[in-house]
Formats: structure tokens, C-alpha cells, sequence
């Protein structure tokens, strides 16, 4: 077991990594090599994380499980905790039936300068290891894909930029995985307020191409309900734009998966189940659902950095943007397309 944690390191109430392999090889609990005890620290709902994962997975997109859990040290409760699945071999295997591949974690030092894909010279060592850190192959991990892939991004000309891009990146991927993002009012995603953050990057065994894997939201929702669509996107100068997601949006029909998604998003958290007389979408359902899984742990949970009245407020705020954010969502997308019309 170890410390872990950027923004939520404590050292009152320690986000753990906990490995099963560590001093037994090939050791496994469950099937899993390794989990996550996450601290929730930046977040007194306690449920960003697990709502969001279940989402991408409700939207086909890669994501870890997730599950609550109470944390005893000598039998001693000392608070509620998130069960995280490493995203790992055994989480690839799962995820893609194959785990030889190359997988990155994205490694954004507080410290660094903010990247958007920019690219900044044929030197490979210029994105891995950071932003781009092995998790595989870490003796070999072949970063010239990286810095082929981020020359294409940005040196193509756009007669060939799709095509050229297609042979490293699941574009149509991407735009979903963003889309599900800014849905959430993810701040510290792909497109959050401090630029790319929080992914993990996965190149396919004996392929160019590459995938998004989604990671660490516990920023997720904090952006509100009326979260722009645009955010980050438009509604900042050019040389502040995601330089793939700002060719990728020169083309109509990624802008209308874009939005599409966005809807597809509204449609999921709406879903109503099969009781006429339950009117709640499958996001409110499953935010309650949670709740009372969760409630008297949290309460009693003795080192948590925020108090039970914080911890209700957190949870009624949640309510709301379960109840209104897929409304506002769709005037959004409305307007978007009344004016792309024009």
C-alpha cells in the first residue's frame, strides 16, 4: 500500500493505491492486480467519481468500475472511501481483450506549462515521459508514436489531415469522450480550465492507433448546471484551443457527433424505468440509489476535510444538476445548430 494523490494528497486521510502483486507475482484479488482507495477530499458528495464512470460506460466509452467502500485499519472505521479500478494489463484485457499494447498515463505536474497537443519538436523525449508516462514497456516504450501523432495533429494539411490522423487516433472516439466530459461540467478534463488533464492513452498492440480512457473525476459537475457546451472550445482565443479538438471541429459532421453525443448524454441521464409512476431519469435514480448506500458512512466518517451539513449540500446541489442539466443541455445544442443554419 502507498500514498497517493495530487490535488487530493492528506495526510489525514490518505488516497491509497493497494497492490497484490507487489511482493507475489502475478498475485491477483478479483481479477485485479492493484485498486485505488480514493479519499474523495476534493469532493463532499462523495459520488462525482462513481456517477461519472458509470456514465461513460452507459455512453460505450472506456472507463473504470467503481464501488464505495468503509475502511477499517485495526479495526478501527476511519472513513468512506471510493474502490477504483486501476486502469492496468488486467483492466485492458478486460476493456479490449488484449493488454501487450502501449499504455500512458497523462502526467500534468501542477508546476508544468498548460499543453494542448501543441507540438514541440521531433525529440520524442518531448512528450514521454511527460506529459505522456508509460505504464507499459516502461524500458521501451516506443514514444515515437506520441511524436508522430502530434505531428500529424498539427502539420497536416487539411486536404490529408483526417486520413493521416485516422492511422493513429479513433477520432470519432474522442469527440464522444468529450462530449460525455463537458455533459458532466467536467473542469479538469481534456478541455478543463488548466488544459489536457486527467486520461489515460492506450496505443493498441502492433497498431498505430491509439484510445482514450477515462480517469479521475472528481472535478466532474463542479463546472454547474449551465456549464456551456462551448467551454473551452470557442469561447477562448485560438492559441488557448485544443489544437486536435480545433481541426477536428473544422469538419460538420464531428461538430454534429459532438452534439449528438451531448444529446445522447441527455437521453441516458433521463432514461426512465419501466414504473409509470416514477418520473426520475437514470442519473437522479442512481444519485439517490448511491446516496443511501453511502449515507451513514459518510456521516460517520471521522477524518473526512468537511462537514455532514457540507456533505447534504453537496449531495442536494448533485440533485439539481440531475434534474436540470439535460435541459439546459439541449437548449444549448438547439441554439447550436439554429445558428450553424444561418
Amino acid at each position: 500500500m502507498r500514498s497517493r494523490g495530487t490535488g487530493s494528497r492528506s495526510g489525514v486521510k490518505p488516497g491509497l493505491r493497494v497492490d497484490f502483486d507487489r511482493y507475489v507475482t502475478e498475485q491477483t484479488f478479483l481479477g485485479l492486480k492493484s485498486f485505488i482507495l480514493r479519499n474523495n477530499t476534493q469532493d463532499p458528495s462523495n459520488l462525482h467519481e462513481r456517477l461519472s464512470m458509470h456514465l461513460f460506460r452507459r455512453m460505450n466509452l472506456p472507463a473504470p468500475r467503481e464501488a464505495h467502500t468503509r475502511l477499517f485499519v485495526n479495526n478501527e472505521y476511519v472513513g468512506l472511501y471510493t474502490i477504483v479500478e486501476s486502469v492496468d494489463k488486467a483492466f485492458l484485457k478486460r476493456q479490449f481483450d488484449e493488454d501487450e499494447g502501449y499504455l500512458f498515463k497523462y502526467d500534468y505536474p501542477t508546476d508544468a506549462q498548460p499543453y494542448r497537443f501543441e507540438y514541440r519538436g521531433s525529440d520524442p523525449q518531448l512528450y514521454v515521459p511527460l506529459p505522456f508516462k508509460p505504464e507499459t514497456h516502461e524500458s521501451d516504450p516506443k514514444p515515437d508514436f506520441i511524436e508522430q501523432l502530434i505531428w500529424t495533429i498539427n502539420e497536416t494539411s487539411d486536404t490529408v489531415f483526417r486520413t493521416a490522423l485516422a492511422e493513429y487516433l479513433d477520432l470519432e472516439q474522442f469527440i464522444r469522450h468529450l462530449a460525455v466530459e463537458n455533459f458532466l461540467a467536467d473542469i479538469d478534463g481534456i478541455l478543463g480550465n488548466w488544459a489536457m488533464n486527467n486520461f489515460y492513452f492506450y496505443r493498441f498492440d502492433n497498431k498505430k492507433q491509439s484510445t482514450f480512457i477515462a480517469w479521475d473525476k472528481s472535478e466532474a459537475f463542479k463546472g454547474g448546471i449551465q456549464y456551456g457546451i462551448w467551454r473551452n472550445i470557442s469561447d477562448v482565443p485560438s492559441w488557448l484551443q485544443n489544437r486536435l479538438l480545433k481541426r477536428a471541429f473544422a469538419y460538420p459532421d464531428l461538430t454534429n457527433l459532438y452534439l449528438e453525443t451531448l444529446l445522447g448524454c441527455v437521453r441516458s441521464a433521463s432514461e426512465r424505468e419501466a414504473e409509470p409512476l416514477d418520473e426520475r431519469g437514470w442519473l437522479e435514480r442512481e444519485l439517490l440509489r448511491e446516496h443511501d448506500q453511502i449515507r451513514d458512512a459518510a456521516l460517520a466518517d471521522p477524518l473526512k476535510p468537511y462537514t455532514n451539513d457540507e456533505f447534504a449540500l453537496a449531495v442536494t446541489d448533485l440533485l439539481a444538476f440531475a434534474r436540470q442539466r439535460g435541459e439546459f443541455v439541449k437548449q444549448e445544442v438547439s441554439r447550436a445548430r439554429s445558428q450553424s443554419r444561418r
